[in-house]
């Protein structure tokens, strides 16, 4: 065999093993045909290029036992058929250098949660397209989780938390905390420190103050503030200052036969009394808008009142929020005010609040349905199936309960289930209802998210009760309450505007 014929066999060989043709044995006198895809498959391999590294990864912490992940979407461009496609599908991300991640999600953020106080987590993340090939790694970063939940800021000592005079249009407002703190305040309960719209004019230390106008007569204010320490540790529960301005007294009769306005020595107010759940926030809501929350006492009982009204009809609300932040249904009363008396509805038996930890569940797996309920009551689950199921539990000294639910026990496809209570002398309604869904595979429910843009009752829909709140605002001059909820443009008034931002966001 001569030099020539040596030389092409060798470049034959080395294109064979660049382009990928059939294995065969080269004699003296092969001749082979050789195709270049010009860097492409040559429409026989799919997608073998691997994504591009994510970058710009960013670790926070959120509290003593979540950090939050954030970071920017990789590419993945490959040739096929002489265009250019992206098929990122999914990121791996990985904790503490160890070669198993952690979680597989599908979006660019991600929360880490269940993480221990005052420890040092690291971090990295690697794309996969859609092909299953995965980018390389990206840097690492780092952070710490809170020290503890004792390390929050404590408050105390807050003002103003009587009836203010009639004609009173502004009043301080002031707090103080055990050690240095920032703090804010809003008109929304259970709303995160960093989400709080105002802070106070004065704070940074230990006495905190800001002043508050535009107050009108007859209107009760409650404020929701929560401070977080110079070591960025935020309250995560609301401390609330409650005031009412008081409306004019009604005026007395003419001379002599005497008559008039009732007596101006007892205030006209409505109070609203019975059972939730130990320590729950019962919130009280006049035709839409909060008008003050109060805890209920460790055996489960509240009265909440309404200061300052001014005769006429009113529809009240109240809802309790439970100690895991779920919230109960709303139970409503249409109530008659007169004017300088005293009126109480008793009675009320809020039923238990629900909580399910999956909306799919794979047939066999378990399903824990959790709440809160009175201590001494014993709850029943009810589960819609072909056969209806109804399971009884008995809360902790708590209140809280728990049903862990064996999926074999209902057919595949949709369910739903709800709870009431009942004690040795009554029984409430059900809660709300809540969809599940029996299958072949697990889906976890979704971390919280955020309120709504237009649910003005935080039912988490945006409806016709969110409708009728806002027209019974249409064209009023609005408080200070209403101006942070129902006000959606933030430009002083609710007109035709809000009725469009709220169509936009409505869920039925």
């Amino acid at each position: 065999m001569n030099s020539r014929r040596l030389f092409l066999l060798a470049l034959y060989s080395t294109l064979f093993f660049v382009v990928c043709l059939p294995a065969i044995s080269y004699g003296e006198n092969v001749i082979l045909t050789i195709t270049v895809c010009d860097g492409a498959d040559c429409g026989l391999d799919p997608d073998i290029t691997a994504p591009s590294v994510p970058t710009n990864l960013a670790a926070a912490s959120a509290s003593v036992t979540q950090i939050n992940l954030t970071w920017d979407a990789s590419t993945d461009p490959w040739l096929h058929d002489g265009s250019s496609t992206s098929g990122v599908a999914v990121y791996k991300i990985y904790r503490d250098a160890n070669p198993t991640p952690i979680v597989t999600v599908g979006g660019t953020s991600y929360s880490d949660t269940g993480l221990t106080a005052n420890t040092t987590y690291s971090y990295t993340i690697a794309a996969i397209d859609n092909a299953g090939n995965p980018s390389s790694q990206s840097g690492s970063v780092s952070t710490t989780t809170f020290t503890s939940a004792s390390s929050a800021p404590v408050p105390s000592s807050g003002s103003p938390s009587s009836i203010l005079s009639a004609g009173t249009t502004q009043t301080n407002m002031s707090l103080d905390t055990d050690i240095a703190a920032t703090c804010r305040y809003g008109m929304i309960a259970n709303t995160p420190y960093v989400s709080l719209p105002s802070v106070f004019s004065t704070t940074g230390g230990t006495s905190h103050a800001t002043v508050l106008s535009g107050l009108i007569n007859g209107t009760t204010y409650t404020l929701y503030i929560r401070c977080q320490s110079t070591a960025n540790i935020p309250m995560t529960s609301d401390y609330i200052i409650s005031f009412s301005i008081a409306s004019p007294s009604g005026g007395g009769g003419g001379g002599g036969g005497g008559g008039g306005g009732g007596n101006p020595s007892i205030p006209t107010t409505v109070s609203f009394e019975g059972l939730a759940y130990p320590n729950a926030t019962i919130s009280l809501l006049k035709d839409g808008q909060q008008v003050t929350s109060q805890p209920a006492g460790a055996d489960a009982r509240f009265k909440i009142t309404a200061y300052g009204l001014s005769a006429g009809t009113y529809t009240f609300s109240v809802v309790a929020t439970d100690t895991e932040g779920r919230r109960s249904l709303i139970h409503s009363f249409t109530v008659a005010i007169t004017a300088d008396v005293g009126t109480t509805i008793s009675g009320i038996f809020i039923p238990p609040t629900i909580g399910i930890d999956k909306v799919e569940v794979k047939r066999g797996e378990p399903l824990v349905i959790v709440g809160q309920s009175i201590p001494s009551s014993t709850v029943t689950v009810s589960i819609h199936s072909d056969t209806e199921l109804n399971k009884k539990v008995v809360p902790d000294r708590y209140g809280l309960w728990k049903y862990i639910l064996n999926t074999f026990e209902v057919e595949n496809g949709d369910h739903l289930t709800k709870a009431n209570a009942e004690t040795d002398t009554d029984v409430s309604t059900f809660s709300s209802a809540i969809r599940f869904v029996v299958g072949d595979r697990t889906v976890l429910v979704a971390k919280a998210a955020a309120r709504l843009v237009g649910d003005l009752n935080g039912d988490g829909r945006v409806n016709i009760i969110d409708f009728s709140i806002l027209s019974y605002w249409y064209k009023r001059t609005l408080s200070v309450a209403a101006k942070a909820t129902v006000d959606l443009n933030h430009d002083g008034k609710v007109d035709l505007i809000d009725f469009s931002i709220i169509a936009y966001h409505w869920t039925g």
